[in-house]
């Protein structure tokens, strides 16, 4: 496989796990953070309560975003080594949403730990797997590179592995207009 088509699977890889990771995981990081601000900004508010929120919030946005790193890379690369030995589009999607489905818990322990182990986060990260798993399902195609459904996943020119095109001395492209 060519290196930029590798590079090409990583990041798009990579993208659909930060999606993966960060949508279930980010909404309680800014809630962490906001009850950090109201902690810090009201009269009597518990500094430690809220310096304890921040390190959640941080806790949380960080550990989602190494998380979403870290899934998409093994999405991407288990997609690679699939579309290798796999043909039919059906297939690549069900080892996608195998993948999916076995990533998944990175999200969940990054917010058992975020959250110290709270019942609602928990049980709220816990109902967004099997979503996350249709995701995974859904974008399988386009990381291994099967298919350009989703535009996003696919960045246009220099970052896609091509670099500008050349640029060619013309004598008629200097003057487009005859001279009057």
């Amino acid at each position: 496989m060519e290196r930029a088509e590798r590079r090409g699977i990583a990041g798009r890889g990579v993208r659909v796990g930060l999606l993966m990771a960060c949508a279930p995981v980010l909404p309680w990081a800014a809630l962490a953070l906001g009850v950090a601000l109201v902690e810090f900004l009201r009269p009597g508010g518990d500094t430690r309560l809220a310096a304890r929120d921040l390190r959640y919030g941080g806790l949380l946005t960080g550990g989602s975003v190494l998380a979403g790193v870290l899934m998409g890379l093994v999405l991407a690369g288990a997609l690679a080594l699939a579309s290798r030995v796999v043909s039919r589009p059906g297939v690549l999607t069900l080892v996608a949403a195998l993948l999916g489905a076995l990533v998944f818990p990175a999200s969940f322990a990054v917010v058992a730990i975020g959250t110290d182990g709270a019942i609602a986060q928990l049980g709220t990260t816990f109902l967004a797997w099997p979503v996350m798993t249709v995701v995974a399902a859904a974008h399988g195609s386009d990381i291994a590179g099967r298919t350009r459904r989703r535009p996003w996943l696919w960045p246009s020119g220099p970052a896609q592995g091509r670099g500008p095109a050349p640029v060619t001395a013309d004598a008629a492209s200097e003057h487009p207009h005859p001279a009057s």
